[in-house]
Protein backbone atom coordinates (compact mmCIF):
# COMPACT_ATOMS: atom_id res chain seq x y z
CA UNK A 1 0.00 0.00 0.00
CA UNK A 2 1.49 3.24 -0.87
CA UNK A 3 -0.16 6.08 1.59
CA UNK A 4 0.37 9.61 1.33
CA UNK A 5 -0.04 12.04 4.14
CA UNK A 6 -1.24 16.09 3.14
CA UNK A 7 -0.48 18.41 5.87
CA UNK A 8 -1.34 22.36 5.67
CA UNK A 9 -0.03 22.64 9.61
CA UNK A 10 3.16 23.56 11.05
CA UNK A 11 4.96 20.79 13.27
CA UNK A 12 4.49 22.67 16.85
CA UNK A 13 1.21 22.55 17.03
CA UNK A 14 -1.21 19.43 17.78
CA UNK A 15 -2.31 18.55 14.27
CA UNK A 16 1.26 18.76 13.48
CA UNK A 17 2.53 16.34 16.09
CA UNK A 18 -0.15 13.88 15.17
CA UNK A 19 1.01 14.20 11.60
CA UNK A 20 4.80 13.38 12.51
CA UNK A 21 4.77 10.78 14.40
CA UNK A 22 2.29 9.24 12.84
CA UNK A 23 4.38 9.59 9.68
CA UNK A 24 7.63 8.10 11.26
CA UNK A 25 5.55 5.05 12.57
CA UNK A 26 3.80 3.86 9.16
CA UNK A 27 7.56 4.14 7.83
CA UNK A 28 8.52 1.87 10.18
CA UNK A 29 5.80 -0.89 8.60
CA UNK A 30 6.27 -2.50 5.07
CA UNK A 31 4.12 0.40 3.20
CA UNK A 32 5.41 2.73 0.80
CA UNK A 33 4.89 6.28 3.25
CA UNK A 34 5.75 9.74 1.95
CA UNK A 35 4.66 12.68 3.37
CA UNK A 36 4.06 16.50 2.40
CA UNK A 37 4.38 19.12 4.59
CA UNK A 38 5.22 22.88 4.96
CA UNK A 39 8.30 22.75 7.20
CA UNK A 40 10.77 20.67 9.42
CA UNK A 41 11.23 17.83 6.35
CA UNK A 42 12.46 14.10 7.60
CA UNK A 43 14.14 12.98 4.35
CA UNK A 44 12.81 9.39 5.31
CA UNK A 45 8.76 10.57 5.58
CA UNK A 46 8.47 14.07 4.41
CA UNK A 47 9.27 16.26 2.01
CA UNK A 48 8.35 20.60 2.50
CA UNK A 49 6.04 21.94 -0.58
CA UNK A 50 7.35 25.52 -1.58
CA UNK A 51 4.96 28.20 -0.31
CA UNK A 52 4.59 31.82 0.99
CA UNK A 53 2.60 32.02 3.87
CA UNK A 54 0.89 35.64 3.12
CA UNK A 55 0.48 36.39 7.30
CA UNK A 56 -3.13 36.40 8.53
CA UNK A 57 -3.66 34.04 4.79
CA UNK A 58 -1.85 31.40 5.46
CA UNK A 59 -4.01 29.16 6.19
CA UNK A 60 -6.35 29.67 3.49
CA UNK A 61 -3.62 29.91 0.72
CA UNK A 62 -1.94 26.62 1.82
CA UNK A 63 -3.90 23.97 0.42
CA UNK A 64 -3.50 25.92 -2.92
CA UNK A 65 0.41 25.21 -2.58
CA UNK A 66 -0.01 21.56 -1.80
CA UNK A 67 -1.95 21.35 -4.23
CA UNK A 68 0.31 21.98 -6.65
CA UNK A 69 2.63 19.31 -5.17
CA UNK A 70 0.21 16.95 -5.50
CA UNK A 71 0.15 16.80 -9.11
CA UNK A 72 3.29 14.67 -9.43
CA UNK A 73 2.05 12.15 -6.92
CA UNK A 74 0.60 8.86 -6.77
CA UNK A 75 -0.91 6.52 -4.10
CA UNK A 76 -3.35 4.25 -3.14
CA UNK A 77 -4.27 6.24 0.06
CA UNK A 78 -4.46 9.75 0.91
CA UNK A 79 -4.46 11.07 4.45
CA UNK A 80 -5.14 14.72 4.90
CA UNK A 81 -4.83 15.48 8.76
CA UNK A 82 -7.02 18.09 8.59
CA UNK A 83 -10.10 19.99 6.41
CA UNK A 84 -7.54 22.67 4.86
CA UNK A 85 -5.13 20.06 3.47
CA UNK A 86 -8.47 17.73 2.28
CA UNK A 87 -9.63 20.91 0.49
CA UNK A 88 -6.07 20.87 -1.64
CA UNK A 89 -8.34 18.30 -3.54
CA UNK A 90 -10.26 20.66 -4.94
CA UNK A 91 -7.86 22.53 -7.04
CA UNK A 92 -6.24 19.32 -8.16
CA UNK A 93 -7.45 15.53 -8.14
CA UNK A 94 -5.04 12.86 -9.00
CA UNK A 95 -5.82 11.60 -12.10
CA UNK A 96 -5.48 7.67 -10.63
CA UNK A 97 -8.21 6.04 -8.64
CA UNK A 98 -7.07 6.57 -5.01
CA UNK A 99 -8.71 6.91 -1.35
CA UNK A 100 -8.95 10.00 0.79
CA UNK A 101 -9.44 10.07 4.02
CA UNK A 102 -9.35 13.35 6.85
CA UNK A 103 -8.99 13.97 9.92
CA UNK A 104 -11.36 16.33 11.53
CA UNK A 105 -9.80 15.60 15.09
CA UNK A 106 -13.10 16.90 17.07
CA UNK A 107 -15.90 19.47 16.86
CA UNK A 108 -14.34 22.25 18.44
CA UNK A 109 -15.03 25.15 15.42
CA UNK A 110 -18.58 24.88 16.02
CA UNK A 111 -18.43 24.80 19.88
CA UNK A 112 -16.09 27.89 19.91
CA UNK A 113 -15.80 29.29 16.54
CA UNK A 114 -12.71 32.04 16.14
CA UNK A 115 -14.33 34.62 13.55
CA UNK A 116 -17.22 34.31 11.20
CA UNK A 117 -15.27 34.58 8.22
CA UNK A 118 -12.69 31.48 9.75
CA UNK A 119 -15.89 29.76 10.79
CA UNK A 120 -17.35 30.12 7.03
CA UNK A 121 -14.26 28.26 5.19
CA UNK A 122 -14.09 25.44 8.06
CA UNK A 123 -17.43 24.50 7.11
CA UNK A 124 -16.57 24.59 3.73
CA UNK A 125 -13.45 23.21 3.91
CA UNK A 126 -15.35 20.27 5.78
CA UNK A 127 -18.38 19.67 4.14
CA UNK A 128 -15.67 18.98 0.78
CA UNK A 129 -13.92 16.47 3.43
CA UNK A 130 -17.01 14.87 4.25
CA UNK A 131 -18.13 14.85 0.86
CA UNK A 132 -15.22 13.51 -1.11
CA UNK A 133 -13.24 11.01 2.02
CA UNK A 134 -14.11 7.74 2.10
CA UNK A 135 -14.09 7.91 5.84
CA UNK A 136 -13.49 10.59 8.10
CA UNK A 137 -11.25 10.35 11.03
CA UNK A 138 -11.50 11.60 14.84
CA UNK A 139 -9.37 11.20 17.83
CA UNK A 140 -11.99 9.89 20.59
CA UNK A 141 -15.76 9.06 20.84
CA UNK A 142 -16.72 11.99 22.30
CA UNK A 143 -15.48 14.10 18.89
CA UNK A 144 -17.58 11.06 16.79
CA UNK A 145 -20.62 12.20 18.66
CA UNK A 146 -20.24 15.97 18.03
CA UNK A 147 -19.41 15.96 14.83
CA UNK A 148 -22.28 13.67 14.10
CA UNK A 149 -24.64 15.64 15.99
CA UNK A 150 -23.14 19.00 14.07
CA UNK A 151 -23.17 17.73 10.95
CA UNK A 152 -25.54 14.99 10.23
CA UNK A 153 -22.87 12.84 8.75
CA UNK A 154 -23.37 9.13 8.86
CA UNK A 155 -22.08 7.47 12.19
CA UNK A 156 -20.35 4.35 10.29
CA UNK A 157 -18.61 6.83 7.83
CA UNK A 158 -16.69 7.90 10.74
CA UNK A 159 -13.70 5.76 12.38
CA UNK A 160 -12.50 6.94 15.90
CA UNK A 161 -8.46 6.43 15.79
CA UNK A 162 -7.23 7.96 19.05
CA UNK A 163 -3.90 9.53 19.30
CA UNK A 164 -0.89 8.42 20.71
CA UNK A 165 1.92 9.70 23.46
CA UNK A 166 5.63 9.62 22.86
CA UNK A 167 7.08 7.59 25.42
CA UNK A 168 10.51 8.40 24.70
CA UNK A 169 10.18 11.98 25.03
CA UNK A 170 7.60 11.53 27.96
CA UNK A 171 8.51 9.72 30.92
CA UNK A 172 8.45 9.51 34.66
CA UNK A 173 11.60 10.87 36.85
CA UNK A 174 13.00 7.46 38.08
CA UNK A 175 12.60 8.81 41.38
CA UNK A 176 10.27 11.39 42.08
CA UNK A 177 11.73 14.76 43.57
CA UNK A 178 10.19 16.79 46.24
CA UNK A 179 9.52 19.93 46.23
CA UNK A 180 9.29 22.64 49.04
CA UNK A 181 5.99 23.49 48.39
CA UNK A 182 3.90 21.75 46.79
CA UNK A 183 3.21 22.91 43.32
CA UNK A 184 0.57 23.02 40.48
CA UNK A 185 1.71 23.42 36.96
CA UNK A 186 -0.36 23.68 33.72
CA UNK A 187 0.92 23.83 29.83
CA UNK A 188 -1.48 24.80 27.23
CA UNK A 189 -3.34 27.16 25.14
CA UNK A 190 -3.75 30.56 27.17
CA UNK A 191 -6.48 32.31 25.05
CA UNK A 192 -8.84 30.02 23.38
CA UNK A 193 -12.16 30.03 25.19
CA UNK A 194 -12.49 26.54 25.48
CA UNK A 195 -9.41 26.33 27.08
CA UNK A 196 -10.82 27.97 30.56
CA UNK A 197 -7.31 28.91 31.39
CA UNK A 198 -9.17 31.69 33.82
CA UNK A 199 -10.19 28.87 36.00
CA UNK A 200 -6.60 28.16 36.61
CA UNK A 201 -6.62 31.81 38.50
CA UNK A 202 -9.96 30.97 40.35
CA UNK A 203 -8.61 27.75 41.88
CA UNK A 204 -5.66 29.05 42.78
CA UNK A 205 -7.94 32.11 44.59
CA UNK A 206 -10.12 29.61 46.38
CA UNK A 207 -7.13 27.26 47.34
CA UNK A 208 -5.33 30.61 49.17
CA UNK A 209 -8.55 31.37 50.84
CA UNK A 210 -8.87 27.92 52.54
CA UNK A 211 -5.04 28.29 53.53
CA UNK A 212 -3.32 26.30 51.69
CA UNK A 213 0.19 26.61 50.69
CA UNK A 214 1.59 26.00 47.05
CA UNK A 215 3.12 27.60 43.94
CA UNK A 216 1.13 27.49 40.89
CA UNK A 217 3.17 27.54 37.65
CA UNK A 218 1.11 28.01 34.11
CA UNK A 219 2.93 27.33 31.02
CA UNK A 220 1.69 29.00 27.81
CA UNK A 221 2.84 31.24 25.25
CA UNK A 222 2.16 35.09 25.43
CA UNK A 223 0.32 35.55 28.88
CA UNK A 224 0.30 39.55 28.53
CA UNK A 225 -1.34 39.20 25.86
CA UNK A 226 -4.34 37.51 27.76
CA UNK A 227 -6.35 38.72 30.66
CA UNK A 228 -4.82 36.28 33.42
CA UNK A 229 -2.68 38.45 34.38
CA UNK A 230 -5.08 41.14 35.18
CA UNK A 231 -7.40 38.50 36.97
CA UNK A 232 -4.42 37.86 39.37
CA UNK A 233 -4.05 41.60 40.08
CA UNK A 234 -7.83 41.84 40.49
CA UNK A 235 -7.91 38.76 42.57
CA UNK A 236 -5.00 39.57 44.60
CA UNK A 237 -3.91 36.25 44.07
CA UNK A 238 0.06 35.72 45.05
CA UNK A 239 0.60 31.59 45.12
CA UNK A 240 0.56 32.39 40.71
CA UNK A 241 3.64 32.60 38.01
CA UNK A 242 3.55 32.86 34.49
CA UNK A 243 6.60 30.55 32.81
CA UNK A 244 5.83 31.82 28.83
CA UNK A 245 6.42 28.84 26.58
CA UNK A 246 7.57 25.86 27.50
CA UNK A 247 10.03 24.47 25.26
CA UNK A 248 10.05 20.60 23.81
CA UNK A 249 13.47 20.27 25.35
CA UNK A 250 12.03 21.37 28.81
CA UNK A 251 8.18 20.22 28.66
CA UNK A 252 8.97 16.86 29.99
CA UNK A 253 11.00 18.22 33.24
CA UNK A 254 8.26 20.75 33.18
CA UNK A 255 5.47 17.80 34.01
CA UNK A 256 7.63 15.27 35.80
CA UNK A 257 8.44 18.33 38.16
CA UNK A 258 5.39 19.11 39.63
CA UNK A 259 3.19 17.82 42.45
CA UNK A 260 -0.13 17.90 40.38
CA UNK A 261 -1.21 18.81 36.62
CA UNK A 262 -4.51 20.61 36.27
CA UNK A 263 -6.33 21.33 33.36
CA UNK A 264 -9.39 23.43 33.43
CA UNK A 265 -10.42 22.81 29.91
CA UNK A 266 -14.40 22.99 28.80
CA UNK A 267 -13.77 20.91 24.90
CA UNK A 268 -10.68 18.92 24.08
CA UNK A 269 -10.91 16.44 21.05
CA UNK A 270 -8.21 14.36 22.66
CA UNK A 271 -5.86 15.91 25.21
CA UNK A 272 -2.45 16.37 24.58
CA UNK A 273 -0.98 18.33 27.91
CA UNK A 274 -2.89 16.25 30.71
CA UNK A 275 -1.80 12.53 29.14
CA UNK A 276 1.70 13.72 28.44
CA UNK A 277 1.50 15.24 32.25
CA UNK A 278 -0.10 11.49 33.39
CA UNK A 279 2.86 9.80 31.52
CA UNK A 280 5.42 11.68 33.38
CA UNK A 281 4.20 10.15 36.49
CA UNK A 282 1.95 13.57 37.60
CA UNK A 283 -1.06 13.31 39.65
CA UNK A 284 -3.70 14.90 37.12
CA UNK A 285 -6.52 16.55 38.41
CA UNK A 286 -9.02 17.80 34.55
CA UNK A 287 -12.33 18.75 33.85
CA UNK A 288 -13.83 15.91 32.87
CA UNK A 289 -15.77 17.93 29.61
CA UNK A 290 -15.09 16.52 26.02
CA UNK A 291 -12.89 13.49 25.74
CA UNK A 292 -11.07 13.78 28.82
CA UNK A 293 -12.62 11.97 30.91
CA UNK A 294 -12.61 9.13 28.10
CA UNK A 295 -8.98 9.73 27.42
CA UNK A 296 -7.47 10.10 30.89
CA UNK A 297 -9.81 7.41 32.38
CA UNK A 298 -9.21 6.23 35.59
CA UNK A 299 -5.25 7.77 35.64
CA UNK A 300 -6.71 11.22 36.63
CA UNK A 301 -9.59 12.93 39.02
CA UNK A 302 -12.00 14.40 36.34
CA UNK A 303 -14.56 16.57 37.60
CA UNK A 304 -16.77 19.29 36.31
CA UNK A 305 -14.82 22.52 34.71
CA UNK A 306 -15.80 24.63 36.94
CA UNK A 307 -13.61 26.42 39.87
CA UNK A 308 -15.19 25.53 43.25
CA UNK A 309 -14.87 21.60 42.04
CA UNK A 310 -11.92 21.99 40.64
CA UNK A 311 -10.29 23.64 43.98
CA UNK A 312 -11.78 20.57 45.69
CA UNK A 313 -10.14 18.08 44.06
CA UNK A 314 -6.78 19.89 44.41
CA UNK A 315 -7.28 20.20 47.89
CA UNK A 316 -7.72 16.80 48.36
CA UNK A 317 -4.64 15.66 46.74
CA UNK A 318 -2.74 18.02 48.69
CA UNK A 319 -4.30 16.25 51.68
CA UNK A 320 -3.56 12.93 51.02
CA UNK A 321 -0.38 12.00 50.22
CA UNK A 322 -1.23 8.37 49.58
CA UNK A 323 -3.93 9.21 47.29
CA UNK A 324 -1.50 11.24 45.28
CA UNK A 325 1.20 8.53 45.40
CA UNK A 326 -1.98 6.14 43.98
CA UNK A 327 -2.83 8.86 41.36
CA UNK A 328 0.48 9.17 40.04
CA UNK A 329 1.27 5.07 39.41
CA UNK A 330 -2.19 5.22 38.12
CA UNK A 331 -1.52 7.61 35.80
CA UNK A 332 1.77 6.31 34.15
CA UNK A 333 0.00 3.07 33.53
CA UNK A 334 -2.81 4.36 32.02
CA UNK A 335 -0.71 6.74 29.87
CA UNK A 336 1.08 4.07 28.54
CA UNK A 337 -1.74 1.69 27.10
CA UNK A 338 -2.09 5.03 24.38
CA UNK A 339 1.02 4.82 21.84
CA UNK A 340 1.84 5.89 18.13
CA UNK A 341 2.51 2.45 17.11
CA UNK A 342 -1.22 1.32 18.47
CA UNK A 343 -2.07 4.56 16.28
CA UNK A 344 -0.88 4.07 13.39
CA UNK A 345 -1.85 0.17 13.16
CA UNK A 346 -5.57 0.81 13.66
CA UNK A 347 -4.97 3.78 10.58
CA UNK A 348 -3.92 0.60 8.88
CA UNK A 349 -6.51 -1.40 9.61
CA UNK A 350 -8.99 1.72 8.64
CA UNK A 351 -7.48 1.84 5.26
CA UNK A 352 -7.30 -1.95 4.49
CA UNK A 353 -10.20 -2.14 5.14
CA UNK A 354 -11.65 0.98 2.84
CA UNK A 355 -9.29 -0.85 0.22
CA UNK A 356 -10.69 -4.45 0.54
CA UNK A 357 -14.36 -3.30 0.18
CA UNK A 358 -13.62 -0.91 -2.56
CA UNK A 359 -11.37 -4.26 -4.57
CA UNK A 360 -14.65 -5.86 -3.58
CA UNK A 361 -17.52 -3.84 -5.18
CA UNK A 362 -14.89 -3.27 -8.56
CA UNK A 363 -15.39 -7.42 -8.79
CA UNK A 364 -18.99 -7.05 -8.24
CA UNK A 365 -19.59 -4.35 -10.79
Amino acid sequence: MHIELLSCANTRCGIGRYTNELGQHLANTPHQVHGLRKDSPDSRVFDVYPHRSFRNLRHYVAPVYLAKALKSLQADVFLADYVDAASSFFWHVPKQPYLLFTNVHDAIPFMYPTSGIAFNVYRQQLKFAISHSYNILVVSEASKKDLVMYTGIEPDRVEVVHNGINHHMFYPDKQKKKNDIFTIRYVGGLSGAHKNAELLIHAAHTLEQRGLNFNMEIGGGYPENTVLPELVKSLNVQSVTFKGFIPDDELRSFYAGADLFLYPSKYEGFGFPPLEAMACGTATVSSKAGSLEEVLGYGAITVSPESHTLAMAVETVMRQPNLKKDLEQRAVQRASEFTWQKSAEKHLAVFEKALSNVRLQRRVS
